[in-house]
């Protein structure tokens, strides 16, 4: 069953002469209920093409984005760390003439609890040395640079692929404890798999970060358009360069095992803006927006 549908009727107010919508507009919000680690998409139809949109939810800026049958669609995430309530967001439209439509919903964020993982990893990734401080400070600003920025451009299509098809995900969301000490929720799935099996991209991108970091080994990052990200961990190569578009189903690096990793595997991650969001679930949103 996909996603339920929250829709919710816009106020319009008119502050001067302009072609506006003959009939209300909607927007709908999916799914209706979500829990910490969730993405959402917001669209809005009966507006036109000439709208200028924008909007916030979740402290996220909206980017809405032009999509099929006349439609606009913008994601939001709600981050693991999120917790449960209500929360609003905000959407508004202008025309050309003055005429400005606004809306104010509510968006329930209901409880979910994630079980914790014991593991055991080598010391230098529990309790970095020294040496290695500054840059992993300037790595986590690099990837904080990275999900501050919503590309105003649509780069998926709707054709999606799920990255090591056949192979179940893990961990997402799971509480982790590295060595006896608490870190970070994981916010990834974990596919294993041997070492040099093709990592193909789950929808169309552009590689904005192909690197070796500390935590992350060989990374790649996938920028979808709207706010909207994916990402590969600890390849073992990387087939592609920055600034390369993909297609869904391209091969851009081997599964393998570097940076902070108890074998080899395949972490699958992805974001809207800063929230930390099950990749398989937003790969459906996708897939649901052509």
């Amino acid at each position: 069953m996909g996603p339920r549908l929250l829709v919710l009727g816009l106020a319009l107010f008119s502050c001067g002469p302009a072609t506006v919508p003959a009939a209300m507009p909607a927007i709908k919000v999916a799914p209706e209920r979500p829990a910490p680690g969730t993405a959402l998409r917001i669209t809005i139809s009966g507006v036109g093409a000439d709208a200028r949109l924008q909007g916030t939810a979740l402290e996220t800026d909206l980017v809405f984005l032009r999509g099929a049958g006349g439609t606009w669609a913008a994601f939001a995430g709600v981050d693991l760390d999120t917790p449960p309530g209500v929360y609003t967001f905000r959407v508004s439209a202008e025309w050309d003439g003055g005429a400005t439509l606004e809306h104010a919903g509510e968006i329930t964020v209901v409880a979910k609890d994630y079980p914790t993982e014991q593991l055991k990893v080598a010391a230098k990734y529990v309790e970095p040395p020294p040496a290695v401080a500054e840059r992993i400070a300037r790595e986590s600003a690099d990837l904080k640079q990275i999900w501050a920025r919503a590309t105003p451009e649509r780069m998926y299509d709707g054709a999606t692929l799920r990255p090591l098809a056949g192979v179940p995900g893990r961990n997402f969301g799971r509480r982790r404890v590295f060595n006896g000490k608490p870190r970070s929720p994981h916010s990834g799935a974990d596919l294993a798999a041997p070492v040099g099996t093709p990592v193909p991209a789950a929808a169309r991108g552009r590689v904005v970060l192909a690197r070796e970091l500390y935590f992350s080994g060989n990374l790649v990052v996938l920028d979808h358009g709207g706010g909207v990200y994916t990402l590969y961990a600890h390849l073992s190569r990387m087939d592609v360069s920055e600034g390369t578009i993909v297609a869904a189903g391209e091969i851009i690096g081997q599964v393998g095992a570097t940076g902070r990793v108890t074998g080899p595997h395949l972490h699958w991650g992805a974001r809207i803006g800063e929230a930390r969001v099950d990749p398989g679930r937003l790969l459906e949103l996708l897939a649901g927006d052509r």
